[in-house]
């Protein structure tokens, strides 16, 4: 798809060459992204290749002497894994709150340790991961994100609000 952009849109702006890598490319990387996160660093790696190609187009830069971590910073484009993070985390506060169909009691456990947390919303692991197809699965693999979560952003009464302050934060 990036190459039909690229064939397609050469002499295009920035900002049409921005909407039409974030429309067809990088919501086809994104759908379905707040369940299915890649766990190896092969396939990271090969999804931010594309998009690191995609900020080569947009902003019309080829050599090899051009740095493509700059040009991601001048586009303001966050990283692929970052995004999928902030998805997830997104989806496990609708969980937590009810906004979802799925019983966050089946699959969460609430912390029952009694340390200095940033929040009062942490959760511990259900199960020992015995593989590693499960310990990088939703419900595992979100637990440390979450509980690393300052109290401002996990404890927000409301999804708009949430998101809002998760928007601030680094992954």
């Amino acid at each position: 798809m990036l190459s039909f952009l690229r064939r397609n849109l050469c002499f295009a702006s920035t900002e049409t060459k921005t909407k039409a890598y974030v429309t067809m490319v990088r919501s086809n990387f994104e759908y379905c992204a707040s369940i299915w996160n890649p766990y190896s660093v092969k396939h990271k790696h090969q999804l931010e290749r594309i998009q690191r190609r995609a900020a080569r187009f947009a902003l019309n830069r080829y050599h090899n002497t051009s740095s493509v971590s700059s040009m991601l910073e001048e586009l303001g484009w966050e990283s692929l894994e970052s995004r999928r993070t902030k998805l997830q985390l997104t989806n496990l506060y609708k969980i937590h709150h009810n906004l979802l169909d799925i019983p966050a009691s089946k699959y969460l456990v609430p912390s029952t340790s009694f340390t200095r947390s940033k929040h009062s919303l942490k959760y511990d692991k259900k199960y020992s991961p015995s593989s590693d197809h499960f310990k990088n699965s939703f419900f595992v693999s979100i637990i440390n994100p979450w509980n690393s979560l300052p109290a401002v952003v996990a404890e927000a009464p409301s999804l708009a609000l949430f998101k809002r302050e998760l928007a601030n934060q680094p992954f």
